[in-house]
């Protein structure tokens, strides 16, 4: 049997609280939101890279339903299907916090029912 060590095995792996790859959860429950309704899921401090997000849903939100993802004011993800039951993890390019953010969800394409996971990935890389 051949063995092969990968270039990445002697590389060191972060145990502490800096560096390493972290989740958030954020959860929202909603009846009959309608097209436009924003929802402020989570406050993220500042010194985070933030690197993607979580989507789930046990039983979706609605026939046409879809969500963008915002920190503060800037789309991160943009049309989720969470129409029906169904979960994802959606890669953005890295986004370092400067200041306090504000992750929102808003719902798009129709009027939503259900709940929905919504959880960040990020690493703490401090300020």
């Amino acid at each position: 049997m051949t063995k092969i060590i990968a270039q990445t095995m002697r590389d060191t792996v972060y145990t502490g609280a800096a560096g390493n790859l972290s989740i958030a959860f954020g959860k929202i429950d909603v009846k009959a939101a309608v097209v436009g309704t924003e929802i402020e899921t989570l406050e993220l401090p500042i010194g985070l890279e933030v690197v993607g997000v979580r989507v789930a849903t046990e039983s979706g939100l609605g026939t046409g339903v879809t969500l963008d993802i915002k920190l503060n004011d800037d789309i991160i993800v943009s049309a989720v299907n969470v129409a029906a039951k169904g979960s994802i993890v959606i890669p953005v390019q890295p986004i370092y916090l400067i200041e306090k953010n504000i992750l929102t969800v808003v719902i798009k394409g129709a009027v939503a029912t259900g709940s929905v996971a919504i959880m960040p990935e990020y690493v703490s890389v401090g300020f």
